[in-house]
């Protein structure tokens, strides 16, 4: 009598352990090797670690962009629950947190705003252009009394 109260026991306490970790079983992230180490960081950033879900992540590489592609699935039934799919050109990895941010519903800044890094550049250079014929055409200072000449030369 007592050794089937002690496997109860038992069988009750590994129950209620299995409930426990069934429970609060975190995100599986399936992605590249290169990339799962960031995947992980964005969605953790995102407030995504005690999901019960699996976020696949797929790169595709083209002449123009890097398309990401990611898929949130449930880790039970293994249907897709949201899917994006990303295009970047520059600043790849902003474009990977954006994505990782939008799958989980979180606000999302866009990279591609503002002037592009050509037109900065042009913008920048005209200015140092125009500085530099404002300073050349502009009064040039006229020099300190007795620059350049010898003590000798002053007498």
């Amino acid at each position: 009598m007592i050794l089937f109260r002690q496997m109860d026991f038992k069988i009750i306490a590994f129950f209620i352990a299995w409930a426990s970790l069934a429970a609060a079983q975190p995100l599986q992230v399936e992605a590249p090797a290169e990339i799962a180490e960031q995947v992980l960081a964005y969605s953790n950033e995102a407030g995504a670690q005690n999901q019960n879900a699996i976020l696949r992540v797929n790169i595709a590489k083209s002449k123009q962009c890097n398309i990401y592609t990611l898929k949130l699935a449930d880790k039970n039934s293994g249907k897709i629950i949201k899917e994006t799919e990303t295009c970047s050109a520059n600043l790849p990895n902003a474009a990977l947190q954006n994505a990782v941010f939008e799958i989980f519903g979180q606000p999302v800044e866009d990279v591609n705003s503002g002037f592009s890094g050509n037109i900065k550049t042009i913008l920048l250079g005209t200015g140092f252009v125009a500085t530099g014929i404002l300073l050349y055409y502009s009064n040039t200072p006229k020099p300190v009394y007795g620059y350049g000449k010898t003590s000798e030369d002053k007498k």
